[in-house]
């Protein structure tokens, strides 16, 4: 008898064992499965995102900080999942900041669509700019950064296009009237020894000349200010700036970037853009913020298109 029980014992040890690990096996592989429901549930979440951002374009904001609308909740009825995601693409207010990265052409805009909801028919505001931009406001580069130039060559080039129903598209670039020294005054370049001392470019500025083009007979040169208040219907603005030197100096230091400040009357379309996703099943929650992601901008070449 005692044998017995000491046998039983074991057996229903082993059982009890073979139970246990039976029941973790199946545990992990409906949490493996459901883990794999939610990832892809956030990827659904990223592609709703990704599309509409790129069905209306740069400036887009979808983004409601209490509670995400409906429209922006898809449900998954086959695992019982619901995806909320976001869209951010403007600044949250009148001052946009930012990093102009090396080889990379900025593109700051003052049209964009207001659509707050996915129900919303794509609506573009067509605004007057209205800034002022910094260049470096709170010195974080070096004061004997060089950019790797001896001289005082030209740092970052800019171009203010305009497009309205009436006119057409038409550019305004920086210039110098020395070509064979672009940062002798007068010039409108922003140069590298200009960088140290704030520089700035404003949108009621009579003093800074551009070369205007297509150029006509009767005006070949123009300022920001005659060029931003031409009487023009609908316009469509936008600043290209263009680094044209290397983000390393003669001693091999490297920066991440130049940092720039513009402050107006508008929360401007950012450079990059972020989109917010979430998906909670059970005891799963998974949140995913994917942020800073760059713009699609056109080919540096194509900045610079002369009509003659």
């Amino acid at each position: 008898l005692l044998l017995a029980m000491i046998g039983s014992t074991i057996a229903l040890s082993i059982v009890v064992s073979i139970v246990a690990i039976v029941v973790r096996s199946v545990e992990q592989s409906q949490d493996l499965e459901r883990s794999t429901q939610v990832f892809f549930a956030i990827e659904s979440g990223l592609e709703a995102g990704f599309f509409h951002h790129n069905a209306r374009g740069q400036g887009v904001q979808f983004v409601d900080i209490n509670s995400v609308p409906q429209e922006q909740i898809i449900v998954h009825s086959v695992t019982t999942l619901n995806s909320s995601w976001t869209l951010d693409g403007r600044a949250t207010s009148t001052i946009l900041t930012g990093l102009i990265y090396e080889n990379t052409p900025l593109h700051l805009r003052w049209f964009w669509d207001t659509s707050t909801k996915v129900t919303d028919t794509p609506s573009i505001v067509h605004n007057v700019p209205d800034f002022t931009l910094t260049f470096d406001p709170n010195d974080q580069i070096p004061v004997n950064f060089d950019f790797g130039s001896i001289e005082n060559n030209v740092l970052i080039s800019w171009l203010l296009t305009r497009k309205d129903t009436l006119m057409g598209i038409s550019s305004l670039s920086s210039m110098a009237d020395n070509p064979e020294a672009l940062c002798t005054n007068p010039t409108s370049f922003v140069c590298r020894d200009e960088i140290l001392s704030s520089t700035s470019i404003h949108h009621n500025d009579v003093a800074t000349t551009g070369r205007l083009l297509p150029r006509t007979i009767a005006t070949t040169f123009n300022t920001i200010d005659q060029f931003i208040s031409a009487s023009i219907t609908d316009p469509d603005f936008q600043l290209i700036l263009t680094p044209t030197l290397g983000f390393q100096d003669s001693v091999g230091a490297k920066i991440s970037g130049i940092p720039f400040e513009i402050t107006g009357s508008y929360n401007l379309p950012r450079s990059e853009y972020s989109i917010h996703t979430a998906t909670i099943a059970g005891d799963f929650s998974k949140k995913f913020n994917l942020l800073k992601i760059p713009e699609q901008t056109s080919i540096q070449a194509f900045n610079y298109v002369i009509f003659d």
